[in-house]
């Protein structure tokens, strides 16, 4: 069933499941499948699509990411962070389904933008699972247009994505090539991060150059994460409304998330990536999030699920930060 003109229908895996253990409140029983009570906070969106990850060369399978998504979350554990003392069981959390795709790329991407900008017009944060990559050209469009273009964003990520569009041909490499082009976002406030080895050629980081987009290598970011993930966060944020973040699964090493479009032996490891969506999280420029390339086809034992989830539980608790522990 579609809701509306909306384009989203239904999950096949629904993460909402009734608490049964007074003392024991999992993330499964506040992800809710609706919300009549209070403004919903944050809505997760699922973009089971992964055509242009085939074109651009990569393996397909992506498009399963969302359902693998929900089932990890399913089984996640409690909402309370001992760490960091972080308590989640008030957030306003809406599972709003999937975008209904089709076989053409672009008419998915404006389904993908419209379902997006339901959420946002309703002040509400989006979770977006995507996919290929190539979904962030609707969800960051959605960003944009919603801000009247003044945006900026963080991609982390192994690859820039910033390959030429030939004959309009959009695949899984090109999203923030499209973005740049269209003026839908400025280089100016547009910082990749996670870039390493020979993975990029010199033509596309000269392109992000001239463009004046920053880059942050890995080995940089690793270094100092927070100081890193502040300057990120300034350099989108300034003269800005809103910020969006897109972590590609790719940017951490394949041994902790194999089940990848595009994996490398090189990479951030769990912890370093769920402390960059925590800092995501926590800022209150962040009005977008989207997790992609994940590929259940080629995971080892949900491996890539589960770290998939805890980067979404890893931002949730950075949230809650914007309004207090």
């Amino acid at each position: 069933m579609v809701i509306k003109m909306n384009f989203l229908q239904k999950p096949s895996v629904q993460i909402y499941e009734p608490q049964h253990d007074p003392n024991d409140l999992r993330v499964k029983n506040i992800i809710m499948p609706s919300s009549k009570d209070r403004p919903i906070e944050i809505g997760i969106i699922g973009v089971p699509f992964d055509k242009a990850v085939s074109l651009g060369g990569g393996r397909e399978g992506s498009r399963f990411a969302p359902d693998v998504l929900r089932k990890a979350l399913k089984k996640y554990g409690t909402t309370f962070n001992i760490e960091q003392k972080i308590d989640i069981s008030d957030l306003n959390i809406v599972d709003f389904g999937d975008v209904s795709v089709t076989e053409d790329i672009a008419e998915t991407h404006e389904r993908i933008t419209a379902a997006v900008n339901h959420l946002l017009t309703k002040g509400i944060l989006p979770i977006v699972i995507g996919g290929g990559h190539d979904t962030s050209i609707g969800t960051v469009r959605a960003l944009s247009e919603f801000h009247s273009r003044e945006i900026g964003g963080i991609n982390i990520d192994a690859h820039f994505d910033v390959r030429e569009i030939i004959d309009n041909r959009i695949t899984s490499g090109t999203p923030f090539r499209k973005l740049l082009e269209t003026g839908l976002l400025k280089g100016e406030n547009f910082v990749e991060m996670g870039a390493h080895d020979n993975l990029n050629s010199r033509t596309y980081y000269d392109y992000l150059m001239f463009k004046k987009v920053s880059v942050f290598i890995l080995p940089d970011v690793v270094a100092g994460i927070p100081t890193i993930m502040e300057k990120a966060l300034k350099i989108a944020g300034s003269n800005t409304r809103s910020v969006f973040i897109s972590i590609d699964i790719d940017s951490v090493a394949q041994c902790f998330a194999p089940g990848s479009s595009a994996p490398d032996a090189w990479g951030f490891d769990p912890e370093q990536i769920r402390e960059l969506a925590f800092l995501a999280g926590a800022s209150k420029a962040v009005k977008l999030l989207d997790i992609v390339e994940i590929n259940p086809r080629f995971d080892v034992d949900n491996r890539t699920a589960r770290l998939g989830a805890s980067i979404i539980i890893s931002f949730l608790n950075g949230f809650k930060m914007r309004r207090g522990v």
